[in-house]
């Protein structure tokens, strides 16, 4: 992926955020802008393939939001290489499966990995924990291997962690044995979005994500003043 393609592609998805107003997109958009050479420079995905998994999260956004009411319906989806996660909590098994069959419906959905939970939904306390679970999940990723915090993508729900990403088997395992020994993990869960390649294939990624991340001397893409950060997000 190309320094302009990714500064381009930064640029674009905060366009469609601006028009369609989804939350999952602005927060795709906003904290990509904000700190884009750590999230989209560094991304193994093709400018293609990372633009058309955002594209597929807009996508899912609004009938994902349709699926029960906040009080009762907690739905995160994350596209990557053409598939979704599905995590969070919905209040029955029927509503489970529609969010999947919605999903699935989606032009260009490969797949879906639905780990959503059928029960109450998390709390506000508990989800500030996941989010403290990731970051130190990814802290400690960073510290082992900076290729491997970059590549690894870290999603907790409820003390659960999903990994999904581009890796190389030795990655995989030395990133689940990490996320398994960080504090507060319930368990780990290897998702079926997770894509295994070679170690020069990986090399090469990282190589030129280095490259363009260093052509960027912690410049980003700014939004206009206008917008807003979302509290809830998708991606």
């Amino acid at each position: 992926m190309t320094l302009n393609a990714k500064r381009t592609l930064v640029s674009a998805i905060a366009a469609i955020c601006l028009t369609t107003q989804l939350t999952a997109c602005i927060e795709t958009a906003i904290v990509g802008a904000v700190a884009a050479s750590a999230i989209v420079l560094s991304d193994r995905r093709s400018v293609a393939v990372y633009s058309k998994d955002a594209w597929i999260d807009v996508q899912a956004a609004t009938p994902l939001n349709e699926i029960g009411p906040t009080t009762t319906t907690h739905i995160i989806a994350n596209a990557f290489n053409s598939r979704v996660l599905l995590t969070g909590e919905v209040a029955s098994e029927a509503d489970k499966q529609k969010a999947g069959d919605v999903v699935k419906a989606i032009s260009g959905v490969k797949g879906v990995d639905n780990q959503l939970v059928v029960g109450p939904i998390a709390s506000l306390d508990v989800r500030n924990n996941d989010s403290f679970i990731t970051s130190k999940v990814k802290s400690r990723l960073i510290g082992d291997q900076p290729e491997l915090g970059n590549a690894m993508k870290i999603i907790t729900e409820n003390g659960v962690v999903y990994i999904l990403g581009m890796l190389t088997q030795s990655e995989l395992e030395r990133g689940v044995e990490i996320a398994r020994t960080t504090s507060g993990v319930q368990r780990v869960v290897k998702t079926s979005l997770i894509t295994i390649i070679q170690e020069p294939q990986a090399k090469a990624l990282d190589q030129e994500a280095q490259e363009d991340a260093a052509k960027t001397q912690g410049t980003v893409t700014p939004l206009p003043d206008s917008t807003q950060p979302a509290t809830q997000a998708v991606n």
